[in-house]
Order: structure tokens, then C-alpha cells, then sequence
């Protein structure tokens, strides 16, 4: 056995949240098994809706696309640090604090996020627990290969800094988790972004399997 499976991707539908000035999401049958025999639909849809991933194409022009990106550059040993507490963006003090209980785990090369950003109850997002640009700087000093956050961006500075830091130096992005009940904790995480050619992003699937995996 695996171990218990995690789902924590962030479906997609028209009620969807986006970025701002991004593609709103649309879904509509183009037939119906009354007419046709069977049912097919379009979805029209921003390459980041939903839990997705970000390409160095996406701010770098030359960069890899996502089709480019390996798949097993996104699996592996992963630590969710619970940050929801807290208030305002999210520095590299908060995330020392936090990891520093985890500082003995070996071969980590994941890090998750938890801001309680989304709620399946109240859909409302939570944009002030962002991670702050010396927040990216500590990610990138202690070696993580992904980052993952609930929150629709890794950076609270329109600049970028953080996309900016992390796909110049090959550190995947994914975001917009769904973390919602999800425990601080050591996880086996996977996540599977769609093979859209010469794309700049694309949704993903993405689940955690518990401690259990180890075992």
C-alpha cells in the first residue's frame, strides 16, 4: 500500500478564482447525449487556473516551456509548513521558525506552503499571506527543487522577484494548492502538469501521499 493519497489540487470551474487580468474560465457542452449519443464540452481557460505550474517561459523570453519540464522534477520528498497563523506577507524569519522542527529530515527538496488561502466553504482568498522577497531568497539558499502555495502567486511584489529568482535557477513553481485541512508534516508529493507544447503554464494534478509512504 501507498499510503493515504492527498488530493490537493484546486479544481476548475467557472466560479474558479484567476489572477487578476487573467482569463476567466468557461465550460460549456458543444453536444448532449439527448442530440448526439454522448457529451462533450469546451473549456476555454488561462494556462494558470486552477493549482498550476509555472514555465521559465512564462517570464523569460527563450525560457523552457512547460512541455520542457521534467516529470520527475516534480515528485519527491516534500514539507508543508503551516504559515496560516501569521499575519502579513510571510519572511524568511517565519519560515526558519517554522521548518527548523523539520531541520533533521533528510533528502527534502520540496517545500509547500499553507496559508489557509482557500476555504471550500467561503471560496475567499487571502492575498496578505504572500511570501515576501526574502522568503524566496531563504528558499533558494536552503536548495528546495519545488515550491508550492495555496496563494495564486509566490511573489507580493508585482516584480516578480521571486518568479524572477526561482525559474532562473530551476526551481519549479506550483500554485495555487488546495491546503485546506491539510497538517504540517513530511509528505511524498506529486504533481503532473498538462503537455501543453510551447506553453508558458498549464493546470496540474497534484496529491500528497501521508508518512505512511516511508514506511
Amino acid at each position: 500500500m501507498l499510503g493515504r493519497i492527498i488530493d490537493i489540487s484546486t479544481g476548475i470551474s467557472k466560479d474558479t478564482p484567476v489572477y487578476e487580468g487573467d482569463p476567466e474560465p468557461l465550460i460549456e457542452k458543444v453536444s448532449s447525449l439527448e442530440k448526439d449519443g454522448f457529451v462533450v464540452s469546451r473549456v476555454s481557460i488561462g494556462t494558470h487556473t486552477g493549482t498550476h505550474v509555472d514555465a521559465p517561459s512564462h517570464i523569460f523570453g527563450g525560457g523552457k516551456t512547460v512541455d520542457k519540464l521534467l516529470p520527475e522534477s516534480f515528485m519527491g520528498k516534500a514539507v508543508l509548513l503551516d504559515m496560516s497563523s501569521g499575519e502579513g506577507c510571510i519572511t524568511d524569519h517565519d519560515l526558519e521558525k517554522s521548518y527548523i522542527q523539520f531541520a533533521d529530515e533528510k533528502d527534502i527538496d520540496i517545500l509547500l506552503i499553507k496559508t489557509e488561502n482557500y476555504s471550500p466553504s467561503s471560496k475567499v482568498l487571502v492575498s496578505d499571506r504572500m511570501l515576501a522577497t526574502s522568503a524566496g531568497m531563504w528558499i533558494f539558499e536552503h536548495g528546495f527543487q519545488v515550491v508550492g502555495v495555496d496563494t495564486l502567486s509566490v511573489d507580493v511584489e508585482s516584480s516578480l522577484p521571486n518568479h524572477h529568482l526561482f525559474l532562473s535557477h530551476g526551481i519549479n513553481i506550483v500554485e495555487y494548492l488546495h491546503l485546506f485541512g491539510v497538517v504540517e508534516s513530511v509528505y511524498y508529493f506529486i504533481c503532473l502538469p498538462l503537455k501543453i507544447i510551447g506553453c508558458d503554464g498549464a493546470p496540474a494534478r497534484a496529491i500528497l501521499l501521508d508518512s505512511s509512504f516511508f514506511e
